[in-house]
């Protein structure tokens, strides 16, 4: 089946005069009675929708075919449940799913008509309820409205996403392709915790009371050892003893655990740690860390602090006794245990970040912390709730844990070893709580007034927090630049040699060369250029980056989005058009780390590219060419006529231009 659908993609992209009706054929099947069923619909439509964000196919002309390939797949089946009506139940090969011809029969008596539409989006059903439309003999007329109606909206809501992955895809590409592999792997990340809460909740519930049943009967066979988990279990027995004992044989093997760590050196936890670290210091970039940044505020002790005292005065205020001891030992025990580990073991983090006490690392404060608070909030509402919504509050806040450790690994807040140990704690610790909590008498909690008092106090202190600190944190955690000197001779005669050649977006790609070097003030270069034709392009935003859907807008209006070199983004950006052509000429310049000695002036690196939206494309979105010698070439000129001193090099991987301004700073 893969191999057809990779056969069939290649066919369209190699045939666009017939792409049209190939897409047409294909939603066609996708919607026919049971062919589609074996048929990936999702998959496939998402495929064509790629397609379109690739500039292979056309946005309104595939959707339009796949509306009516979709609309023609349902009207064929409806025609086949109306001519043999409930002869097709014994018909091959309908008479093999028996079951799935019920379960649309109760479907369709529910819904009616409106199933038409739901079933088209519900993969299962998606082939089979139109003929049992047909077989119960659902008027045609009102059909083929209901149909024409849902195919409509069926195709731009499977093409889209598609082409806007796509789109996406090019698009992250240009920016930054260290960008686009940290998005990736935090959208995996997420995806991955999810489907770990979702399995973990599947698989112990049903057998949740099994389980401890047969606890309890081990307990009563030791009476020594069955104690503590019978102080946990039984609601007849107070469970006060029992997480006492079990807090103290928690610190007890934390604390070994960080000892053990930090006895050892070049073990392989350590070995792990300095990995990983390297490994996403090298993925940073100045869009990520603003995120991370955001995110791991989520942690910080202002957001913490103020949601553990509110959620605890509500719970006084609703008098909830049960429900506030619980919170309090979640959280005053675990921080009494982070703050006494770190002050013990004095294991220090991989940046100096933090004065005090708050250097050392092990473990993770914002991953222990955050793991008790948001997890055993978690625990207080999944118990409010319905069974069948339990694991997606789990999963919610499980990936809100995640993020804020991942957050600190990006960062260079923690190891690790940090993390995954304030990690596990945290997680051990909530799971025997609300065990606890679970298993013994509580009132019940107003669902309202316990969603409202959390959203409203995580969104009043994250925003004080945020509004007053951000622009610090980004400081403390920004990616540190080594600086180092030159002399202004020795850059001159070879020490332009031992630059960049290439834009550092992600080790070991060669995408765009450093063709040019210039020593000097930025606002002198940038006043002479603009004398000459040059400005500044307009910056993409959150409302502007809609005209990227206009073709007919010239590509000097078009908003431009920044490109990043070892994770940041360039100081000068610069753009003359081309009038000739449908293209702009760019000059970018990055700060190289290098001052130049005497006078401590500023290296800049950068290049001069063509920018041009690809022909056909769905985002008309000026992006590199790859005509680099045209562009440098047509620059150099143009640059020799303004009072610099020039000088062109030519080196192994392409010419290099070194300007030195006749400004210092």
């Amino acid at each position: 089946m893969d191999s057809l659908v990779a056969a069939l993609f290649t066919w369209i992209e190699h045939h666009p005069h017939l792409a049209g009706l190939g897409v047409a054929l294909l939603c066609f099947a996708e919607s026919l009675a049971l062919v589609g069923f074996f048929l990936p619909g999702a998959a496939l439509m998402f495929g064509v929708g790629a397609l379109v964000g690739s500039g292979i196919l056309g946005l309104w002309p595939t959707l339009a075919w796949s509306a009516l390939g979709a609309i023609a797949g349902d009207g064929v089946s409806f025609w086949l449940g109306k001519r043999f009506h409930q002869r097709i139940r014994v018909m091959w090969p309908f008479n093999r799913y028996p079951d799935l011809i019920a379960r649309s029969t109760d479907f369709f008596h529910r819904h009616g008509a409106k199933s038409i539409v739901f079933a088209r989006f519900i993969g299962p059903l998606r082939p089979i309820v139109p003929a049992v439309a047909g077989m119960l003999d659902m008027p045609s007329r009102r059909f083929f409205i209901v149909n024409a109606i849902s195919g409509i909206f069926w195709a731009p809501v499977y093409v889209i996403p598609g082409m806007v992955f796509a789109a996406s895809l090019g698009l992250a590409a240009e920016v930054a392709t260290r960008l686009a592999v940290m998005i990736g792997v935090v959208i995996l990340l997420f995806l991955v915790v999810a489907w770990v809460v979702r399995a973990l909740f599947r698989l112990f519930h049903p057998r949740a009371l099994r389980i401890i049943n047969q606890l309890l009967a081990w307990s009563e066979l030791h009476p020594l050892a069955g104690k503590l988990p019978a102080t946990l279990l039984d609601p007849e027995h107070p469970e006060a003893r029992g997480l006492t004992l079990m807090a103290a044989i928690l610190l007890g093997a934390i604390l070994a655990f960080a000892l053990l760590l930090s006895s050892i050196s070049g073990n392989t936890v350590n070995n792990v740690d300095h990995y990983l670290l390297h490994l996403l210091q090298s993925l940073r970039t100045t869009w990520m860390d603003q995120f991370m940044v955001e995110i791991t505020e989520l942690g910080d002790s202002a957001v913490l602090a103020p949601l553990f005292a509110a959620l605890l005065g509500w719970l006084m205020w609703k008098r909830r006794w049960i429900a506030a001891a619980h919170w309090c030992g979640a959280t005053l025990f675990a921080l009494a245990l982070t703050q006494a580990i770190q002050w013990s073991i004095h294991l220090i983090r991989p940046n100096t970040l933090y004065a005090g006490m708050s250097a050392f690392s092990f473990p993770s404060a914002h991953s222990a912390l955050s793991t008790v608070i948001y997890g055993f909030l978690a625990v207080l509402i999944a118990r409010e709730v319905r069974v069948s919504l339990r694991w997606m509050i789990y999963a919610v806040f499980a990936a809100l844990i995640t993020a804020i450790a991942f957050s600190r690994l990006y960062l260079g807040a923690h190891w690790l070893s940090d993390a995954m140990g304030g990690l596990i704690f945290g997680l051990i610790w909530v799971t025997l709580l609300g065990i606890a909590y679970r298993r013994h008498p509580a009132s019940t909690l107003p669902l309202s007034g316990l969603l409202l008092i959390t959203a409203l106090t995580t969104a009043l202190a994250y925003s004080w927090h945020h509004n007053h600190n951000f622009t610090r944190d980004m400081q403390r955690y920004a990616h540190k630049v080594e600086y180092r000197t030159m002399a202004l001779n020795e850059w001159w005669e070879s020490g332009w040699r031992t630059l960049p050649s290439y834009r550092n977006d992600l080790r070991g790609w060669k995408s765009q060369p450093l063709s040019i070097q210039y020593a000097g003030d930025l606002r002198t270069l940038e006043t002479m250029l603009v004398s000459h034709g040059w400005k500044r392009p307009v910056k993409a935003d959150a409302i502007n980056w809609l005209q990227w859907l206009d073709e007919t807008i010239p590509p000097q209006k078009q908003p431009l989005l920044p490109q990043l070199h070892d994770g940041r983004t360039e100081t000068l950006l610069l753009i003359s058009q081309d009038y000739l052509t449908p293209r702009l000429l760019t000059l970018r310049l990055w700060d190289s780390g290098i001052r130049l000695q005497p006078n401590n002036v500023t290296l800049w690196i950068g290049n001069v590219v063509y920018l041009a939206a690809p022909p056909g494309a769905s985002l008309h979105l000026p992006r590199v060419q790859p005509n680099f010698d045209e562009a440098f070439n047509d620059f150099a000129p143009e640059i020799a006529t303004m009072p610099h001193r020039l000088s062109r090099a030519t080196p192994q991987h392409g010419a290099t231009l070194l300007i030195e301004g006749q400004l210092t700073q």
